[in-house]
């Protein structure tokens, strides 16, 4: 079973990366035209090194338990994929192994993943906690440790959550809960060597816990399927009533939401909302498109914020205007020309009135936001009135100029 779960996984593996490569190419080059690598990597090392020689007196201020959530903050960045699918309880729910041990090896990718990317941050700020709080290298060692298991237990127990937990205020709750023990038990575990002892025992027990009850046994899919909105199609009532056969349970014993149920509110909406929901979904349930996007606006927010004293500030906060413009646009494109999407017959109009509606409804808060950053740097309070709404009608005019050139159809397609 290890040889046919270990191509599955590598190949679903592949696809991914496959993905996020595509969604990286949407902001590749609007990234390297703004923060070229290598001057962009010189820049920050100097600014890293003054800040180390002379530490700004926030950073004094923030204070141990202040550090200790900034860490906590970051446990949101990690996530655990078991790289088994929604579709696989339909199609090789039978053969259990084999999807168990695809469950296996994702856990342990994404593990992995996570201690590397969680080593990384960490060796950016140990040299301020060391010289902040006095700490030797062996103290650095065991905080290192100490929030390599608290990345470990969140990233595992937000991922056991999301599957047996259907309340989402019970699973906030929950997050919180298990950052507020690991930021108070901080202090006391890390400058206790027999407490740091007994904390890592006990973490590497629960993370066995809960790998074990993560791995695939043919019924928390279930419990995804009821959860998930996107999963309630026209095929639900089959994925049921095959696995029910198959001699296992529903999770609970509430009416399974079908199809049926949303297609009056699908009836009274135009087909160009339709689409435009369908995008809006597709993006934001999809974070390899959506995370570019996010590291794209705080690289310019960042770059704005050092040119902001000089006149250049002036050329990167138009800059920005049609960057963020473009790339919205661009990404709507890309869902526009997928495959599954062309297989279906669109109408000129309505895809041109869905590209603006949603290149206006994507760009509009992130031009307000650059506005009133650009504005506030410049002008003060003032300018933050002033520039956030330039921004915004600067935007509008040339969703409106720019996208009533783009083609909406292939080449091919036009008549």
């Amino acid at each position: 079973m290890k040889g046919p779960a270990r191509t599955l996984f590598l190949e679903r593996l592949r696809s991914d990366y496959a993905n996020l490569w595509e969604a990286s190419k949407l902001v590749l080059d609007w990234t390297l035209f703004i923060y070229l690598l290598i001057p962009g990597t010189a820049i920050a090392a100097f600014f890293y090194m003054e800040w180390l020689q002379d530490i700004p007196f926030i950073l004094s201020l923030i204070g141990w338990y202040g550090w200790m959530t900034v860490f906590a903050a970051s446990f949101f960045w990690h996530d655990i994929r078991l790289f088994t699918y929604l579709a696989d309880q339909l199609f090789l729910s039978r053969n259990i192994p084999l999807l168990r041990r695809i469950s296996q090896y994702g856990l342990v990718y994404s593990i992995g993943t996570s201690l590397i990317i969680a080593t990384l941050l960490f060796a950016l700020t140990a040299p301020f906690l060391s010289k902040l709080f006095s700490l030797t290298l062996l103290s650095l060692g065991y905080v290192w440790l100490y929030y390599l298991t608290g990345v470990c237990l969140f990233a595992l127990w937000k991922k056991y959550a999301q599957i047996h937990i259907h309340s989402l205020i019970l699973r906030i709750i929950s997050y919180l809960i298990v950052l507020a023990v690991w930021i108070s038990l901080s202090r006391f575990i890390i400058y206790h060597y027999y407490l740091w002892i007994l904390w890592i025992i006990i973490s590497i027990i629960v993370i066995l816990m809960l790998t074990n009850r993560l791995f695939y046994n043919g019924t928390h899919f279930l419990k995804i399927a009821e959860m998930d909105e996107q999963a309630r199609a026209k095929w639900i009532n089959l994925l049921f009533t095959n696995v029910i056969r198959q001699g296992y349970k529903p999770p609970s014993r509430g009416r399974i939401w079908l199809w049926k149920n949303s297609q009056v509110m699908f009836r009274k909406q135009s087909s160009e909302m339709i689409f435009t929901d369908a995008y809006f979904k597709s993006f934001f349930r999809n974070l390899a498109v959506m995370m570019p996007l996010i590291r794209l606006v705080t690289l310019l927010i960042a770059v704005l914020i050092l040119a902001a004293p000089h006149w250049t500030g002036y050329i990167f906060w138009l800059a920005s205007i049609y960057i963020i413009v473009d790339i919205t646009k661009t990404g709507w494109l890309g869902f526009r020309f997928d495959s599954f999407i062309e297989l279906f017959p669109w109408k000129e109009p309505m895809l041109r009135s869905s590209l603006e509606a949603s290149v206006l409804r994507l760009s509009f808060p992130i031009l307000f936001v650059i506005g009133l950053l650009f504005g506030y740097l410049k002008f003060g309070l003032w300018g933050m009135t002033i520039f956030s709404i330039i921004s915004v009608l600067l935007g509008m005019g040339l969703i409106y100029w720019h996208i009533r050139y783009v083609p909406v159809h292939n080449v091919s397609q036009i008549e």
